[in-house]
């Protein structure tokens, strides 16, 4: 069984305030997911649980009560429409969703490399931020976690250090620390995403760099998802523009698929 171009599990509505494009409802995104023939259509909007203290000021109006104005989902025969969010780890213990408000979320999308907005100032290296994302993803998998909803969000992503070559932070990842976390991950249950936003036009130029972390992950018997991260509605279209060709030089096939 091939592997199923059939869900997008992580997109956000105009409520994201990266977003705050009026198009960007859940209705024209589930009329997208229709047109495509999927199965399963996740929103996981921007959060910061007001529970928790110290949000950033990117943060400040995306709490719980904000993204559930997105409630109730629009509902359709042919596609789950799922509620999830995007909330942010910043180590330790600090993740921005209290446990006592997991219930309220049908998917939780975690990034480990948001480092635009989560990263030390002293990390000002490739090197150095190759050894923050591996701390960062072992960090995770250490907190309590409802882990068979949980997605670890986009392992590749140009935010891992704007500053310099991302595919040398990949490049420069330790294999032994990463594919013990993502052997856990594993083992808890969690998927693992691919953010076809992260391949961009010059991936083609960096693919054994681009695709190194996600073979490691399948090596180590992980369950994958597939994302847009669409903010806007002309992304959504990368999935079907851009999935296939991921999935295949991956080799993933019906049984490395994650679902919720």
């Amino acid at each position: 069984m091939e592997f199923p171009i059939d869900h997008d599990l992580h997109c956000h509505s105009m409520l994201s305030k990266c977003s705050n494009d009026p198009e960007q409802t859940a209705e024209n995104i589930l009329r997208h997911a229709k047109r495509n023939g999927y199965t399963v259509q996740c929103i996981t909007d921007h959060l910061w649980d007001a529970a928790v203290p110290g949000p950033n000021s990117f943060y400040e109006s995306q709490n719980i009560a904000h993204v559930r104005q997105l409630l109730p989902l629009p509902k359709d025969d042919q596609v789950r429409m799922v509620f999830g969010c995007e909330t942010e780890f910043f180590g330790g213990t600090r993740l921005g969703l209290d446990p006592a408000n997991y219930d309220q979320f049908d998917f939780i999308v975690i990034p480990p490399n948001h480092f635009h907005m989560t990263c030390p100032a002293e990390y000002d290296t490739e090197e150095k931020a190759a050894e923050l994302f591996v701390e960062r993803l072992e960090g995770i998998s250490r907190l309590p976690l409802p882990w068979r909803k949980v997605g670890i969000a986009h392992i590749t992503c140009g935010l891992i250090f704007r500053e310099g070559d991302q595919w040398l932070v990949y490049r420069l990842v330790d294999e032994k620390r990463y594919r013990a976390v993502m052997r856990k991950f594993a083992a808890l249950g969690a998927g693992i995403e691919i953010n076809v936003s992260s391949f961009g036009p010059s991936w083609h130029d960096h693919e054994d760099d681009a695709l190194r972390l996600y073979r490691m992950a399948k090596d180590e018997g992980c369950k994958f998802y597939l994302a847009s991260d669409a903010h806007h509605p002309d992304a959504l279209d990368r999935i079907p523009e851009r999935a296939p060709e991921i999935v295949k030089l991956l080799g993933l096939k019906g049984e490395d698929q994650f679902t919720i």
